[in-house]
């Protein structure tokens, strides 16, 4: 009898364990690994940062739109889109946005020219992915928001800020969950 509960204790622990990792699967979930190891790789840009921006983006709903109006998976704006495809001598169709495989290309290229613009530093760029590049300049400028001129101690978006620290959490997470991106 003893056996018996034992091996139903074990049974129940490992059901139970197992229900645990199958949610965090499903809570942060790796869609169009394909997309974004190709593009990744062709722009330089670390696919855990892409992944955990389309996480905190779009949750990877293809279909998604924002109050901006910002669509696709990465949530780009039409005008950010056209941009990002005139420098990549992309021809952009009607509804192209919301394709995951080229609008994982526009927005990783965004992300790519917003790290380069701010030297590599990840916060800044994932502010200026956000707030926009103009703005977190002139937060640069302002001693209120940053000492040094060169990195941010107060971001003055609420909504920025929470992103910002959302996209670091959330790249720690699948580094975790996905060693081998």
């Amino acid at each position: 009898m003893k056996l018996i509960k034992g091996i139903v204790g074990l049974f129940i622990t490992f059901a139970i364990l197992c229900g645990a990792v199958w949610g965090i699967y499903r809570l942060f979930p790796l869609k169009y690994l394909t997309e974004i190891r190709t593009v990744c790789g062709e722009l330089n840009v670390d696919p855990y940062l892409v992944a955990a921006l389309i996480k905190a983006e779009s949750n990877f709903n293809m279909d998604a739109i924002s109050r901006a109006d910002a669509k696709g998976v990465m949530q780009l704006t039409d005008e950010t889109a056209e941009f990002c495809a005139e420098k990549l001598n992309m021809e952009l169709a009607e509804g192209d946005i919301y394709s995951p495989k080229v609008n994982i290309r526009l927005g990783s290229y965004y992300l790519k020219r917003m790290l380069d613009l701010f030297e590599g530093d990840e916060a800044l760029a994932i502010a200026a992915y956000n707030a926009g590049a103009g703005r977190v300049k002139k937060w640069l400028k302002n001693p209120e928001y940053s000492p040094d001129g060169e990195s941010l101690q107060v971001i003055p978006y609420e909504e920025t800020k929470n992103h910002v620290k959302k996209i670091e959490a959330y790249k720690k997470i699948y580094k975790i969950l996905y060693p081998n991106i």
